[in-house]
């Protein structure tokens, strides 16, 4: 629920305000139960509750606040907080900064420097070390079957990225493989966005792409 956007004391705060609420609504009986209640600034662009998935097996609602743009003045890379709420008891649990899987059973997300495989049903379910122990964590994109993902990592946290590293992990055997290691171009956004195929974003705005099955890495005319 989102509430009109209102000045409430103008003497106080020239700024609208808007109360966005998420509730759970049990079908039995139409028990309401509020979830989380946020007050904010219309202004902030950063804030509002968005609802991501159901789990599979219907216990776990999952959703995001933020869920609108990213801290101002970041220039490192961030993910929305995903949380989720027990459907029986109420419980709200933070999990992560996550990616969800095209198949909306899973969720990848960093843990320190550790990839943090998470089953909507059931939680963690793997834990995986970065394949650059000590670079710095970058974009996570997932395979289009759910079984793969490759996750980028940076020799800086800001631009200039530096030497940049692509990492594929299949979750079949949970094996990783060093897919690129470059530092001209370096990269600091990727995509899936084929079967066999990724795309990767440069400093310098061009679109790189990278055959999975080849190997080959191709500047996008």
């Amino acid at each position: 629920m989102v509430h009109d956007c209102v000045v409430v004391d103008p003497q106080v705060n020239s700024h609208p305000n808007t109360v966005e609420m998420l509730k759970l609504v049990r079908v039995s009986d139409q028990k309401e139960f509020i979830v989380e209640n946020n007050l904010r600034d219309c202004w902030d662009y950063l804030g509002g509750i968005g609802g991501l998935v159901w789990s599979p097996n219907g216990q776990y609602f999952y959703y995001t606040n933020p869920r609108e743009s990213v801290p101002e003045g970041l220039c490192a890379y961030w993910a929305r907080p995903v949380k989720r709420v027990h459907a029986d008891s109420q419980k709200v649990e933070l999990v992560g900064g996550g990616h969800l899987s095209p198949d909306n059973t899973k969720l990848a997300f960093w843990q320190d420097n550790n990839i943090v495989i998470w089953s909507l049903d059931k939680g963690e379910i793997a834990r995986i070390p970065a394949f650059m122990p000590e670079a710095f964590k970058n974009q996570i994109a997932w395979s289009f079957d759910s079984q793969s993902l490759v996750y980028l990592q940076t020799q800086a946290g800001c631009p200039p990225f530096g030497k940049s590293y692509v990492t594929r992990l299949d979750l079949s055997g949970m094996t990783q493989n060093l897919l690129i290691e470059s530092e001209d171009p370096s990269f600091h956004r990727l995509t899936w966005d084929a079967p066999s195929r990724i795309s990767l974003f440069d400093e310098n705005g061009n679109i790189w792409r990278f055959n999975l099955v080849s190997k080959e890495l191709r500047l996008v005319p």
